[in-house]
């Protein structure tokens, strides 16, 4: 499925999996820290974006419906429902699961496994569908929870793959754990010591198998060149692109560039006004060396003023510090630095969008990604060329090789394949 993916590039590629109901249950206590949290939720997303179509329905007989349950201590469980009917597309799915936040409690993972099938499968799973469980769990888990509730999931109504992360499942009474939960189906356990792994693309492919080892349904047609509806109209999102404007760059990359930048926000339903509670706004931050940064335009919906900023644009042609970049998008974009209110709407999703090969100086990386965590930003990482940093590139990616689009050059930027993907996954 990956292989016709990457190298079809004139295909609707889906698989067909049937009618699919599946509950991820990912651990929110303090033991998994935010890091590993967010990677819980990255794995879930891109696990279900490989399943094909959502459902638009809860009560349709084809098609997959996916429920979350996050949680920590006693009675502190946060659900999407199987059946929510606003829950009718990828989008909205991704955006749910975005929204769930760190809860940093107790571990009463027992517990949580009944509540997940009491409320989710038992009341919600459909007729028809196939019934799937993915639970993920570092193996700590309050000693006054009632053991009996690991085997929640074993009514013989649900296939059960339990994901364990950490040393611990290498002391036999937390494998012992682990198995209860899948129902002693040692096919379904799978050990991982680290939580990056949840997002390696080998292991997605592994869960994809798992989970719909359907037909693959795959027409060929020519990609359109415009896409038939406007994106980003039925959730707010605050879009800050980070241009590197380093001399690896080059001037006639770097107006392919921002000609992207302004492609997208004639593509994107931009919002209405400031307040709007729908919609999109884009701001664009250019950057060079460690105090070379310029906020080409702050957080806006007017494109009038967009083309105009862009017009105006002036190269930097300089050397490269992302981190700093970072730093002061957050001080200059997201925060007003006129009255260091907030600038970015509070409800909406704050996405940046790196363009970049990842090739840069190190200083205050780090203070960068910690700040980026801190303001709930989602990233996404246009990296161009051959000659990429990979490792930089997965840092300011916050550990999501999805959330990395690798493409052999600026040029690519313009072609209608790529800016399909970009535009549905920014959405």
């Amino acid at each position: 499925m990956t292989y016709v993916r990457e190298t079809c590039g004139c295909c609707d590629c889906e698989k067909r999996c049937g009618a699919l109901d599946i509950v991820f249950v990912i651990d929110s206590s303090e033991s998994i820290g935010y890091t590993n949290f967010s990677l819980e939720k990255n794995f879930v997303i891109n696990v279900v974006s490989r399943l094909g179509s959502i459902a638009k329905d809860p009560k349709s007989e084809t098609g997959a419906r996916v429920g979350v349950v996050q949680y920590s201590h006693e009675g502190t469980f946060e659900a999407i429902q199987l059946n929510d009917e606003r829950i009718n597309s990828l989008s909205n799915f991704k955006e749910a699961v975005k929204r769930l936040e760190w809860i940093a409690g107790g571990t009463w993972t027992p517990s949580a496994l009944q509540f997940a099938y009491n409320k989710l499968i038992k009341e919600s799973k459909r007729e028809k569908a196939r019934v799937f469980a993915v639970v993920i769990t570092d193996g700590r888990h309050d000693p006054r929870d009632d053991d009996n509730n690991l085997r929640a999931f074993c009514q013989g109504d649900v296939i059960v793959n339990a994901i364990g992360i950490g040393d611990m499942f290498n002391q036999p009474d937390q494998d012992e754990t682990l198995h209860s939960i899948a129902c002693n189906d040692q096919q379904h356990v799978q050990k991982m010591k680290l939580f990056s792994e949840l997002v390696a693309e080998e292991f997605i492919d592994k869960m994809e198998d798992v989970l719909c080892p359907g037909l693959l349904d795959v027409t060929v047609f020519p990609l359109p060149t415009e896409l038939a509806v406007a994106q980003c109209t039925q959730r707010p999102v605050d879009i800050v692109f980070l241009l590197d404007g380093s001399e690896r760059t080059g001037e006639v990359n770097f107006r392919r560039a921002h000609n992207f930048v302004e492609e997208v926000s004639h593509r994107l339903t931009l919002a209405r006004g400031d307040n709007d509670n729908m919609n999109a706004r884009i701001a664009l931050l250019q950057y060079g060396s460690e105090r070379e940064q310029e906020v080409i335009f702050p957080l806006t919906y007017n494109l009038t003023y967009i083309s105009e900023a862009l017009s105006n644009i002036r190269y930097l042609d300089s050397s490269s510090d992302i981190g700093s970049a970072i730093i002061h998008a957050i001080n200059n974009i997201v925060i007003n630095p006129q009255n260091q209110q907030r600038a970015a709407r509070r409800n909406a999703e704050l996405s940046f969008v790196f363009i970049t090969d990842g090739i840069t100086g190190g200083k205050n990386l780090n203070e960068s990604i910690s700040s980026m965590k801190k303001q709930d930003v989602m990233p996404t990482v246009v990296a161009l060329g051959s000659d990429v940093n990979m490792d930089v590139l997965l840092k300011i990616g916050l550990g999501d090789r999805a959330a990395i689009f690798r493409e052999k050059d600026y040029a690519s930027l313009s072609q209608p394949g790529f800016f399909d993907r970009f535009i549905r996954w920014i959405c």
